[in-house]
């Protein structure tokens, strides 16, 4: 993944408030803040990604998950402001399951023009996920790679944010780049099951197509006038 990458996803519903303590539970939604003026108006970040379903003509991606140790939406008046702020969730696509948008209700006016987060499962956990069935031999397989490395991810965008409106910004996943590059001729076979794993031959060309080819943002159509 480049990089400054810039464009692809949707994510697990949020707002982070001045005084809110950040979410500790990697299967739940971030907070929303007091709920005083979520969804009418504030920053939104909405993850996509199309999945399930054929990445490329050989694969296809059934689960993605990502465990996100930290998120940031940049404005260019304050780095580092927690009302555009998550910690530790969980972000995952299923069959007949999507993120749900995260929601910064309190976020403070202005341009921002970066997103950084960080996909961690501090070990304990696999801080990605990704299933499948890919063709070998002319022969649809499954595949599962999991990575207990750190992903961090930095996007450039360009979302103006005025008072009493919503600006969106979606962080969108493509995978076909960093599946492309798997030998799958050269995973291990566990009872059937082509598996790529954090120290596996091949993963870190992988996680480097993760980091510089995967994630873009863009915010179209994001503002709306509440008033």
């Amino acid at each position: 993944m480049q990089a400054v990458v810039r464009t692809l996803i949707l994510l697990g519903g949020i707002v982070a408030c001045h005084a809110s303590s950040p979410n500790t539970n990697p299967d739940a939604a971030p907070p929303t803040g007091d709920g005083s003026n979520a969804g009418h108006e504030g920053l939104e970040v909405r993850w996509s990604a199309p999945i399930p379903g054929s990445v490329t003509s050989d694969v296809s991606v059934s689960t993605l998950v990502f465990r996100v140790a930290s998120l940031r939406v940049i404005g260019d008046a304050g780095p580092g402001d927690n009302r555009t702020s998550a910690d530790t969730f969980k972000v995952s696509w299923t069959q007949g399951s999507t993120p749900d948008p995260l929601e910064f209700a309190d976020a403070p006016t202005g341009l921002y023009s970066h997103v950084a987060f960080l996909a961690d499962g501090n070990l304990i956990d696999y801080s990605y996920e990704i299933q499948g069935m890919a063709k070998l031999n002319g022969n649809p397989t499954p595949f599962y790679i999991h990575d207990r490395s750190p992903l961090p991810v930095s996007m450039d965008t360009s979302a103006t944010l005025d008072p009493n409106q919503i600006t969106s910004i979606a962080i969108h996943i493509a995978l076909d780049q960093a599946l492309q590059s798997v030998d799958w001729g050269h995973l291990d076979n566990n009872n059937g099951t082509l598996t790529l794993d954090t120290f596996d031959n091949g993963m870190n060309d992988f996680r480097g197509k993760m980091i510089n080819s995967v994630f873009s943002t863009d915010h179209p159509d994001g503002r709306i006038d509440t008033h």
